[in-house]
């Protein structure tokens, strides 16, 4: 057999996924342009950073603009849930094996910082941050412009991965509810943006990446 005839089946087998590939390829970029020429026609209303889910949310925020004691329950509740993430986070790296849960809070807190010192946004309309008349120990109500990124949603979403890595059903179970419930409300109470959250989680889950690859014992 010639090593025509040889190349000839693979070259039928091969035509038709670069066929299905180009094709995909055309969708995708047509679905960018389409996607480009809906948002470039589209309308900002006023100087305001537009944020469909806080439009989307906007019966649940007006309906907590007039009960103040249902939105004391969220924000202290929401900061409990910090705080125990945090207290957890750094009970075991002190008491355990691994330095992994602190160097993931070094990441996203460190990030967000950095991000604190060069991005300054403006407070969201209709914004339901503040001090609820319950303490917190690691979350700053008297701090009410630190939108990009969301520490509520990057310390919820690192602490998260690491109760996942506990294994037990029951647990995993708490870190999606918990993750869940603080983009929930701090979106719903205007203490971010969608961009705050969506960066947060993001950077959390990068976080547990690297913070896993760099504390890893080596395997010599």
């Amino acid at each position: 057999m010639s090593s025509a005839a040889k190349l000839q089946p693979v070259a039928q087998k091969r035509r038709f996924p670069i066929v299905a590939r180009a094709a995909i390829t055309a969708a995708a970029l047509g679905v960018w342009f389409w996607t480009q020429s809906l948002i470039g026609a589209r309308k900002l209303h006023g100087e305001a950073i537009g944020d469909g889910i806080h439009t989307l949310t906007h019966r649940i925020n007006a309906y907590l603009q007039g009960h103040s004691a249902t939105t004391n329950a969220l924000l202290i509740v929401s900061s409990a849930i910090i705080d125990s993430l945090g207290i957890y986070l750094l009970a075991k790296w002190i008491f355990g094996k691994s330095a992994r849960p602190f160097v993931g809070l070094l990441i996203v807190l460190g990030l967000r910082q950095l991000m604190q010192g060069l991005v300054a946004l403006p407070t969201p309309p209709d914004d339901l941050w503040h001090y609820p008349g319950f303490p917190s120990l690691l979350v700053t109500y008297g701090v009410s412009n630190d939108f990009f990124y969301s520490g509520h949603t990057s310390i919820a979403v690192f602490g998260a991965t690491e109760l996942w890595r506990e294994g037990r059903a029951w647990l995993r179970i708490v870190a999606v509810f918990v993750v869940v419930f603080e983009i929930a409300t701090v979106l719903i109470l205007r203490a971010h943006y969608t961009m705050d959250v969506y960066t947060g989680l993001v950077t959390a889950l990068l976080a547990a990446v690297l913070a896993d690859r760099w504390t890893r014992p080596s395997a010599a």
